[in-house]
This record gives C-alpha cells, sequence and structure tokens, in this order.
C-alpha cells in the first residue's frame, strides 16, 4: 500500500467469499465487486427487501460492541457487522473503490483475520482507475480518550501506527509494536494476525449472543496460564489490535499520519475517526 501511489484501484472481477460469522455463528456469504471511481468502499445487504447502500464512514456506524457494525440510521435491519477485518485487507491490498455485497448481518470471519480477504484480492487482481487517488493529510494532532485508554494521529508523512496493549492478563501482558506503512509488508507483518478470546469470557459472551461462531479455526483462545492454540506471532495481540485500527480508520479512506494508541478499542477508534471526518469536511469548505 503506497500512499503515494496516484491513480485509485478496484478490483479486477468479482470474488466471493464464504464461512462463519463469528457472532451469529450463522453462514455467511459476501461478494466483492468493481465500483466506479471516487465511490470510496459501499456495502449493501442482499437478503433485504429495500436495497439500501451503507457507506463504509464513520457517519454509517451502529453499534460498537466487540466489533465494528455499519448500518443504516433510517432503516434498522440493515445492519453489518464486523467489518474491520475486511476493511483492513481493503486497505492494505491498495483498493480505493469497491462494492461489498453481504448475505445477511454479519461478513464471514474466516480464520479471524484479514489475510484470507487479503489473499482473495491479490488473486482476482487491481485494475488503475482514471481518478487521481485521494489522502486526506493531518495537519494538526487529534485526540480521542476514555479513562486509561488513549489514541491519537499527528502529523506524519506517510502512514505509521504505534500501539501499547496491556491487559492484566499473564498470557497477553504489555507489549508494544509499531507498524510503518511504506517499509513493513501488511500482508507478512499484520495482516495475519487474529482475533482473539479468553476462555472464562465464552459462556458469558454466548448468553449475549456474542462468539457464536468462534472457535479454535478463527480466534486465539487464551487461557489462564497459556494459549489453547498456538500464535503465528510472539507478539500476535498488539498485531490484531493494530488490524483492528487500520480497518476503522479506513472509514476515512487514505489518510496521512502517525497514530499512537494505549490500549484503545473499536469505540475510541471510531471516535477518534469521527474527529478526523470532522476535520476534512472543514478543509472541503
Amino acid at each position: 500500500m503506497q500512499l503515494e501511489r496516484e491513480k485509485q484501484q478496484t478490483i479486477k472481477k468479482e470474488i466471493i467469499v464464504q464461512g462463519i460469522a463469528l457472532h451469529s455463528g450463522q453462514e455467511a456469504e459476501l461478494k466483492l465487486k468493481p465500483a466506479q471511481p471516487g465511490s470510496g468502499i459501499v456495502f449493501s445487504r442482499l437478503d433485504l427487501e429495500e436495497k439500501i447502500k451503507i457507506p463504509a464512514e464513520p457517519a454509517s456506524v451502529v453499534n460498537l460492541v466487540r466489533n465494528t457494525t455499519i448500518g443504516s440510521k433510517k432503516i434498522k435491519a440493515a445492519k453489518i457487522s464486523t467489518i474491520e477485518h475486511l476493511m483492513a485487507a481493503v486497505w492494505g491490498s491498495g483498493i480505493d473503490n469497491l462494492i461489498i455485497e453481504v448475505s445477511g448481518p454479519e461478513i464471514p470471519v474466516i480464520d479471524g483475520s484479514a489475510l484470507p480477504y487479503y489473499q482473495q484480492i491479490l488473486k482476482a487482481g487491481l485494475k488503475d482507475q482514471p481518478q487521481k487517488r485521494r489522502v486526506f493529510k493531518i495537519k494538526e494532532p487529534i485526540f480521542a480518550r476514555a479513562e486509561a485508554s488513549y489514541i491519537t494521529i499527528l502529523p506524519y508523512d506517510g502512514f505509521k501506527i504505534s500501539y501499547t496493549l496491556d491487559y492484566e492478563h499473564p498470557v497477553i501482558g504489555s507489549s508494544y509494536f509499531e507498524f510503518e506503512a511504506a517499509q513493513m509488508d501488511f500482508s507478512q507483518e499484520i495482516a495475519g494476525a487474529r482475533t482473539f478470546g479468553f476462555a472464562a469470557e465464552v459462556e458469558k459472551l454466548h448468553e449475549q449472543g456474542l462468539a457464536l461462531g468462534g472457535s479454535l479455526e478463527n480466534a486465539v483462545l487464551i487461557e489462564a496460564t497459556k494459549t489453547v492454540n498456538p500464535l503465528r506471532f510472539e507478539n500476535e495481540f498488539v498485531r490484531h489490535k493494530i488490524l483492528d485500527v487500520i480497518g476503522d480508520m479506513f472509514l476515512n479512506g487514505r489518510i496521512m499520519g502517525h497514530i499512537i494508541a494505549v490500549k484503545s478499542g473499536h469505540r475510541l477508534h471510531v471516535k477518534l475517526a469521527e474527529k478526523i471526518r470532522a476535520k476534512m469536511l472543514e478543509e472541503e469548505k
């Protein structure tokens, strides 16, 4: 993914992805289709009678409990949840415009990372479009905080994320990782990092209707002193947090800046994304 790339891109041909949805546990399917220049990333639900387009932007976010859910403010049923891993894959592959059609209220989780989506996109191939790529450059610090968690974005000639993870759990503990987009390979360093959960929380999550599709095939399960399944990276947890930041920040398209995050989650990411969008709208006036 190069910010300096001049032209916008979309995919060459349609992609179909099928699998289990993480939270509902239902079978899900999505179709990725080429989109017109300047149209951005747009989702829609194929199973609803009223066909409504949901742009991937901060104003479309309707729920942030353990995932990022976008939807229509007018039609309550028109929701699509757990978009963050797919959004990170779309960002990482260099796509600017894409139509994403979903069979139901949630997209397939595949292996709990962004890598399967990324691989499918590259396999389908990308095509250049005539319009110039839009990149919003951060000109002054923007900040969001909630108790001991915070996230900020600073002016920077590139795209970088510095993340500090700190859990009061012996398996996770504290860790730090930095992703510099211009110097590091997204597919090698970030895309494969999987979502994670705690064995002690599984029953409670199921009672809330969450993580019903979770398994060792699509998440790292953490017990009191170890992970049940092996890690792909020694610091997979913090890398996955960076993946989430990328997916949530892509709600504003491509941006140039240095993000510094400490113990942040989807709620704070979207709060920052909303503040960035406000600046974008200011500059358009």
